[in-house]
């Protein structure tokens, strides 16, 4: 009986939120869709990484923290960016809610903010991580955001872009439906509804 209600108890705990360590979210905090991050974020690029070096301020937590050389195919909001970039503090900082990871020679849809003329920062836009893997439907989704000006080739990128690569088709060229952002989707649970699933779990043991 014990082992039953322990279990049962067990069982209603997976259903509470969890964060990373040493991070707390914002009160009434939900997910974002990708379209509706893309519609907040400053910056928005399909990207290869190259290479990890340290990251300025952040030398000792190398290489769990590190800076990104990126190799820009298409900037899709917020150009124009040169062919490689650098994205300083990616990878995991302790006390943050989000881990910007990146593998050396795989595609993504990065979230940018500028740092400077040269550097960019992850913009983890609603405390969501601003690493996307570049697959197809991921990039389709973010090519059809409704609001996005043309999309760039980057600058002195267009005789080093690997064949088969460079930007989507922009809806207002191709004529497809763009996507709005709408609201967000979330699911909200209440410490009530928790406690009422455990005393209901607690009485069929």
């Amino acid at each position: 009986m014990v082992y039953l209600s322990l279990l049962a108890f067990g069982a209603v705990l997976l259903v509470l939120p969890t964060t990373s360590r040493g991070c707390s979210q914002p009160i009434g905090w939900h997910v974002k869709t990708l379209t509706q991050r893309v519609s907040l974020a400053d910056i928005v690029v399909h990207a290869k990484a190259l290479n990890k070096t340290e990251t300025p301020g952040f030398e000792v937590y190398w290489p769990e923290a590190y800076a990104g050389t990126m190799a820009v195919y298409c900037v899709l909001k917020g150009g124009p960016l040169p062919y490689n970039i650098t994205v300083v503090e990616m990878g995991y900082i302790g006390g943050l809610c989000t881990a910007n990871e990146v593998d050396i020679d795989e595609e993504y849809i990065l979230l940018l903010t500028r740092r400077d003329n040269s550097t960019f920062l992850p913009n983890d836009v609603n405390v969501q991580t601003a690493v996307i893997t570049a697959t197809r439907d991921n990039l389709d989704t973010v090519a059809l955001t409704c609001g996005l000006p043309n999309f760039t080739i980057p600058l002195g990128g267009a005789a080093n872009l690997p064949e088969q690569r460079g930007c989507p088709t922009h809806p207002n060229e191709s004529g497809e439906q763009c996507l709005h952002a709408g609201a967000a989707s979330h699911v909200v649970v209440s410490i009530n509804t928790i406690m009422f699933l455990y005393f209901v779990l607690f009485a069929l043991f």
